[in-house]
């Protein structure tokens, strides 16, 4: 199986600085292969996230308020899930948490002493290491000097370059760890403990500050059944440009600032080695030298959406929309550009709409003004408003995005937009015969949501013409059903298409979200030659692929031997819709992997293993094709359904879906088993037929939980 979520704790306790440098990190660490989701205590206690979870991280923070949100059946999941094989990975309160005590500051007013529940380290941890915490200041921040003892990651030595073995970390707060092996205690039998990382510098005992304390363990490993458990009282985590010189006020933190950043490529490493001995997949370029030398978490940024006609003929229909959209921007922006004329149009974001500049070989936006749209925001900020949370009780500054007006003759070329060709994807969108589909083409190189972006920003969403597609390269927030993230690395052809549908009794709203799922995979498909490329479809809105059973590139986490095929998610689907006058607004989100092989496989990846099966020379696919061939599919597919509703499409759906003949279980109905028989093509829902009562049958709706949609299902009688 594979495993693709790391999931964030992000309730009560959490350090809002702390949680919000840790899902930056995380993406900048982990998201080419991971979605990274924060989950509140109830998601832990009521959905199965066990089947799908590479790792579980605690953030720094409180341990109390932790404790009163999951003693009991919560922590009683997640060791059983880590002794089955899970990853658990706590930071500083994450570290106290999973101790089997916590003794932190005993004696003082801060006191927090008790055993603790979780106890995937069944020993001590003991804090703070460093004296002069303080809940409310950085005073008991420092740039603490560790060792790192390479030889207990158990992995490649290549991993560390030429680093020396005492490196610079952020701490604050956190505790060391009473082994046995530092207590000079023979370990219980069976208990597997190594200590990766200790205090360089003497610490001193909480329990009595008179005391020295050499080579404290600072970070260790725990092994718990056939998983494991990485405890830190550190915050490796925390880059030198998260943080504010001017907060360190200490005489032992007032160069906090300038260490951690001497030291940055080091300590991006010492994280990148936490994560390859979790067996967790790092994406390299996080790891590189140079890195360090502006920004340690090279922060992505929006790019302009560009905006152009694709499948639409006539000066009139153009004329009329680039009018609508320049009449729209009414209010004059702020910044000062020579040659622009900065226009706002102020919806949920500001959005400065400009014409693309003419000229061959000109650059169709000005890099000083897209630089002035797009100014970075402060560490602090940029982290914030990627983790939806408030940092030091700030306000998220509000976003800004820029639309960039082109006719045919003002695209951007591939300098410009390096990972998309609009000139080459309209050509397409033009060879295959459709009209609505793909009537304006949207790109940006990089934004926060293609769906997003549409769905809050409702004034230009109301502007744009039927058919619309948003498509982008990298999404910094990409969507997927319910709290689900959707994971983007390049190679991954994400894009909404804006469509105005009719309130017909025999074409269901409900019915479109299979409608486009069924087009890509028939779009694919239906290339001569392309017939066998084992793409199917999961009830409700995902895409799936058959690896054969000789592939092992996917994460066989699962267990099996690879004697035979099993199934990989490659996509999704994501509706959302709104109703007036008669009429449905629908923005169609669709992600399938093209050309990227992680994290799990892409169409490219199984049209190559067709061609080594069968001797075939199957070209891959472009992003710009298959964009034209899934819309112009879609199209095709959307007038029959106008017409005829969803009927005429059930055997090509079935022909494609993973469930023929599938058992579930009725959660509501006694654990009930069924077996499933169809699909209700105008409710949409699931038909199972009860295998103790073959008269008994049942329309199902999704499960709702976010993890794994046939783990259970909500069942009402037919």
């Amino acid at each position: 199986m594979v495993l693709l979520n790391v999931l964030v704790y992000s309730g009560p306790g959490i350090g809002p600085n702390a949680y919000a440098y840790l899902i930056r990190t995380l993406r900048q660490f982990l998201s080419h292969r991971y979605a990274i989701i924060p989950v509140e205590p109830e998601t832990l206690r009521k959905e199965p996230w066990e089947s799908k979870a590479a790792m579980l991280v605690m953030p720094g923070g409180r341990d109390l308020p932790y404790v009163a949100s999951m003693n009991g059946e919560i922590n009683r999941r997640i060791k059983a899930w880590v002794q089955s094989g899970g990853r658990y990975l706590g930071f500083c309160a994450g570290g106290y948490y999973g101790s089997g005590r916590c003794e932190f500051e005993p004696g003082t007013a801060m006191e927090v002493v008790g055993d603790r529940e979780l106890a995937l380290f069944p020993g001590t941890c003991l804090g703070c290491a460093y004296p002069g915490y303080n809940y409310k200041t950085e005073d008991g921040a420092r740039a603490a000097e560790v060792a790192v003892d390479r030889s207990a990651f158990g992995i490649s030595q290549s991993t560390w370059k030429d680093d020396p073995d005492r490196v610079r970390i952020y701490y604050n707060g956190g505790g060391y760890f009473l082994t046995d092996e530092f207590l000079g205690k023979q370990s219980a039998e069976g208990s597997e403990v190594a200590v990766l990382v200790r205090y360089a510098s003497d610490v001193s005992d909480p329990r009595d500050r008179s005391k020295r304390v050499a080579s404290a363990p600072a970070i260790i490993s725990c092994k718990v059944g056939s998983g494991m458990a990485v405890l830190s009282g550190l915050h490796p985590e925390y880059a030198w440009d998260f943080l504010a010189p001017s907060s360190y006020t200490q005489p032992y933190n007032q160069q906090l600032v300038q260490l951690l950043r001497s030291h940055d490529a080091y300590r991006r490493r010492l994280l990148g080695a936490i994560f390859a001995h979790m067996r967790i997949d790092v994406d390299p370029d996080a790891l590189l030298d140079e890195v360090a030398s502006e920004h340690s978490m090279r922060i992505p940024t929006a790019t302009p959406t560009f905006i152009a006609p694709a499948r639409v003929s006539g000066v009139a229909p153009v004329a009329t929309t680039m009018y609508a959209l320049n009449s729209a921007a009414t209010t004059r922006g702020e910044i000062k550009v020579a040659c622009v004329s900065d226009m706002v149009l102020q919806d949920a974001e500001d959005i400065h709409i400009t014409n693309a500049c003419p000229g061959d070989g000109s650059r169709r936006v000005s890099r000083e003004y897209q630089q002035a749209v797009f100014a970075p925001l402060s560490p602090s900020a940029a982290a914030m408003r990627d983790s939806a949370q408030l940092v030091d009780g700030g306000k998220v500054d509000r976003s800004h995005s820029m639309l960039v007006l082109c006719t045919q003759d003002t695209l951007p070329d591939t300098k410009e937009t390096p990972r998309f060709d609009m000139k080459l994807a309209i050509k397409y969108m033009q060879e295959v015969k459709a009209h609505t589909a793909s009537s304006w083409l949207m790109y940006s190189d990089t934004t926060g949501s293609t769906q997003t972006f549409l769905e809050k920003n409702s004034r230009l969403q109301a502007l744009l013409p039927n058919g619309t597609v948003n498509v982008a390269t990298i999404q910094l927030a990409g969507r997927g059903r319910g709290r689900n993230a959707w994971v983007s690395p390049v190679g991954c052809l994400q894009f909404t298409m804006l469509l105005r549908h009719p309130h017909l009794k025999q074409a269901p709203v409900v019915m479109l979200q299979y409608l486009i799922a069924l087009s890509v995979v028939e779009a694919i498909k239906a290339l001569p030659g392309y017939e066998g490329i084992p793409l199917r479809l999961k009830w409700p809105n995902d895409l799936y692929a058959a690896l054969p059973p000789s592939d092992t590139s996917a994460d066989s986490s699962d267990g099996s031997d690879g004697s035979e095929a099993s199934f990989v998610k490659i996509g999704g689907v994501l509706v959302s819709s709104s109703f007036k006058a008669n009429e449905f607004t629908l923005l169609l989100g669709c992600g399938v992997n093209v050309a990227n092989p992680l994290p799990t496989t892409s169409i490219n990846k199984l049209i190559h293993q067709h061609n080594l099966r069968t001797g075939a020379k199957l070209a891959p696919i472009s992003m710009e094709r298959a964009l034209a061939l899934i819309t112009a599919k879609f199209e095709e597919f959307y007038r029959q359904f106008l017409l005829h509703g969803f009927e005429p499409f059930l055997k090509r759906y079935y022909g494609n879906w993973l469930h023929t003949g599938q058992t579930v279980t009725l959660v509501d109905q006694g654990r009930e088993r069924a077996k499933i028989i169809g699909l209700c093509p105008t409710a949409g829902l699931l038909q199972v037929r009860s295998i103790d009562n073959p008269g008994r049958t049942y329309n199902l709706q999704p499960d709702g939980n976010s993890f794994d949609m046939l783990q259970g299902l909500i069942s009402r009688k037919a």
